[in-house]
């Protein structure tokens, strides 16, 4: 049986052979048309005199279609002080690749990382593959279910190591109000295939309003909820979000 570390080398090189099938693949045709798609999250609070408070999110997300191969990358950064003291520092990139199999079904690999010391993790990253199915695609909405596996490698602010493969299930629901407003709704399971009581849930709903064609104003809401956390830490993690999204 394939170890642990057999397992991440592999997951780790699936968004390269991925990359490298789907050009194979789309080199026996016409070259595909490239459509890539930037946009950038900013917000910032500061306050002064009785309290001093600063808190500033940071997120950026790349999408890029070449035919049935779309690759993405994203990065979110959310910090915060009061006086001179850290009171939140959380980091979350990721980079996957998905290939359209039919109007249906893609296949999907990628891999992530997380930082967020304050619900006791120094550093996870997770290597993660599966299929998702579009169930849904109308005028104004569109729902998408995912289903996969991962390989987790995770460190602990108390130095403690964990490796371990999980199962992966997921959800999106995107409804359009009007061409450039929509309401997005995320949510995914992760249970740890080793230990049935550490499952994790992530989810995340956001609401975009247009000031003009590129800019507009972003309002998120984050839940993460880890069943087994990290001992001293609790369960769940909320994180309310507003600011400018930019699109280029």
């Amino acid at each position: 049986m394939p170890t642990l570390a057999t397992l991440a080398r592999r997951a780790l090189v699936a968004p390269v052979a991925l990359a490298a099938f789907a050009s194979s693949a789309a080199a026996q045709d016409a070259a595909p048309a490239v459509v890539t798609k930037i946009t950038a999250d900013l917000g910032f609070v500061q306050t002064s005199g009785n309290t001093q408070v600063t808190t500033m999110n940071v997120g950026e997300k790349l999408t890029q279609e070449r035919g049935r191969l779309t690759l993405q990358q994203g990065f979110a950064f959310v910090y915060g002080t009061q006086r001179d003291s850290v009171i939140t520092n959380n980091i979350r990139a990721g980079l996957r690749g998905d290939y359209k199999i039919d109007n249906v079904f893609a296949f999907f690999a990628g891999a992530a990382f997380d930082r967020n010391t304050f619900a006791g993790i120094e550093r996870r990253f997770e290597e993660q593959m599966g299929i998702q199915a579009r169930v849904l695609r109308a005028a104004r909405d569109t729902i998408n279910l995912e289903g996969g596996g991962s390989v987790t490698q995770q460190v602990g602010t108390d130095g403690i190591q964990e490796n371990f493969p999980a199962a992966r299930g997921a959800m999106s629901w995107r409804h359009s109000f009007t061409a450039a407003a929509y309401f997005l709704q995320t949510a995914e399971w992760i249970p740890n295939l080793k230990e049935t009581e550490d499952w994790r849930v992530n989810t995340e709903s956001s609401l975009v309003a247009p000031l003009s064609a590129k800019v507009g104003v972003k309002l998120s809401y984050v839940i993460r909820y880890d069943n087994l956390p990290q001992p001293g830490f609790q369960e769940m993690d909320r994180l309310f979000t507003t600011g400018i999204q930019i699109t280029f």
